[in-house]
């Protein structure tokens, strides 16, 4: 009797203890209808419903949207080194108050990637530019300064899981 009960005690800690530090995953198909990536994310983050890909961090509010766009057969073949000056000029345009801190191009070694790392007001916001054949995924990790780099672990992993169809 008490190892039956012992190992109900111990199944219900580990279950209670896999919700406390999220480890469980949501798998979710990106764009919707079109289901063109997918991505996992553990139960600190919340699906946002609405006309985007949009998760919101349960805890500091700091957001990840995710956009995709299928390209025009012209631009299907190029490399993306030559398409995001104009990815990047058209974000900037639009959000004048970015303050650009650093860019890199080795963000992922499945997909042609860059990354741009911005500053505005109190805030930090990490661009990430995908592409994959004839598909374009840009992500957006937006966070006040202050736990920008505490959840940055957590971005990480979710967009490191990010499959493009």
């Amino acid at each position: 009797m008490k190892s039956k009960r012992f190992k109900i005690m111990a199944i219900l800690f580990l279950i209670g203890f896999s919700i406390a530090l999220g480890v469980s995953y949501s798998v979710n198909d990106g764009g919707r209808k079109e289901g063109i990536f997918k991505v996992e994310y553990d139960s600190s983050w919340k699906l946002v419903y609405g006309n985007e890909f949009m998760l919101k961090h349960k805890k500091t509010n700091s957001v990840i949207n995710i956009q995709s766009k299928k390209l025009e057969d012209k631009f299907i073949d190029t490399d993306l080194k030559y398409l995001i000056d104009d990815i990047i000029y058209s974000i900037e345009e639009q959000n004048k108050d970015y303050k650009l801190i650093k860019i890199s191009d080795d963000v992922n070694t499945e997909y042609q990637a860059f990354s741009y790392l911005y500053e505005k007001n109190k805030e930090q916001v990490l661009v990430n530019v995908y592409k994959n054949n004839g598909t374009l995924v840009i992500a957006y990790y937006e966070a006040d300064s202050e736990v920008y780099d505490i959840v940055l672990d957590s971005v990480d992993t979710i967009l490191s899981s990010l499959r493009i169809s």
